[in-house]
């Protein structure tokens, strides 16, 4: 997705735009912004994300009382198809409220979980805001497609809504269960080089999933398209996560079948990787040497 990203030259400078925002550039006479460990970076980053899920969630409850009350609007001079149409807006207002609280839940955790178990790591970039150009790509994507179906195109699923959502969270707990569980062991880079306490996690959620965080960033990523309805965003995020797990996954097996020889391969042969297409078979001859695999999860 970044190489399609870089041929579209307009949409490219755009992103590189809010990237460089995102990564806080032309702060440096600022001490508590210039890096990315400062607490400058942090506290701004939280205040956003936090108000973020606050407003949404009070327009949540809003529109949800409004959706219980009924519309005021709904009168003689109403007709059917105008008092349909705004009853699916209002319902997809709703789902768009619950999507913005899974994107700021999701990053919030990011951080707090990898601070609380893995302090030495915890930096503003443990947020993810900044993950990559294909990352914000994607969230502007999936924006695009919600906003024009909801003026032109206004449209739902009650069932698909509430599937989404339920993914959503048993994704983020999966996600969460598995930085928790990996501890002073996880991190959001992979590790060329093996550190002191950096042991093989072989208990808990990975005694069943190698690689849990990825599974729950994975489904998690299509869930919340679902929660929106998005139905060419869901694709696009499957194809793209899975284009992007299938690089990475291998990338990180061979470096951890270097720091744990034999004790990794035994362990490939009892759990499962838990994305489709990707084998659960490990082969390290296969394994190429990439340079631009070693990215944030």
């Amino acid at each position: 997705m970044e190489r399609v990203i870089e041929r579209l030259q307009a949409v490219n400078v755009l992103l590189e735009k809010i990237q460089s925002i995102l990564n806080f550039e032309g702060w440096t006479k600022y001490p508590q912004f210039s890096t990315t460990k400062g607490l400058g970076r942090v506290a701004l980053i939280s205040t956003i994300l936090g108000m973020t899920w606050g407003i949404h969630a009070g327009f949540f409850l809003l529109l949800l009382g409004i959706q219980r009350i009924g519309f005021p609007t709904t009168t003689i001079t109403t007709t059917t198809t105008e008092g349909e149409e705004q009853q699916l807006r209002l319902q997809m207002g709703i789902q768009y409220c619950v999507y913005m609280c899974s994107m700021s839940t999701f990053h919030l955790l990011e951080f707090f979980t990898t601070a609380i178990f893995n302090p030495h790591v915890t930096s503003s970039e443990s947020f993810l805001v900044n993950h990559s150009k294909a990352y914000s790509a994607a969230f502007l994507i999936s924006l695009l497609e919600f906003w024009i179906r909801f003026i032109f195109f206004p449209q739902t699923s009650i069932t698909l809504f509430l599937s989404g959502t339920i993914f959503v969270v048993l994704a983020q707990i999966i996600r969460s269960w598995s930085m928790i569980t990996c501890g002073e062991s996880f991190n959001h880079l992979i590790q060329t080089s093996k550190r002191e306490n950096h042991v093989l996690i072989k208990h808990g959620i990975y005694k069943y999933l190698r690689h849990p965080s990825y599974v729950g960033f994975y489904y998690w990523s299509i869930a919340t398209q679902l929660t929106l309805n998005n139905w060419c965003s869901a694709a696009l995020f499957a194809l793209a996560s899975l284009i992007f797990f299938r690089r990475r996954i291998p990338y990180e097996e061979k470096s951890l079948m270097e720091h744990f020889p034999e004790e990794y391969v035994a362990y490939a042969r009892t759990t499962w990787v838990g994305i489709p297409f990707i084998p659960n078979s490990i082969n390290a001859s296969s394994i190429p040497n990439r340079n631009d695999d070693h990215k944030k999860d």
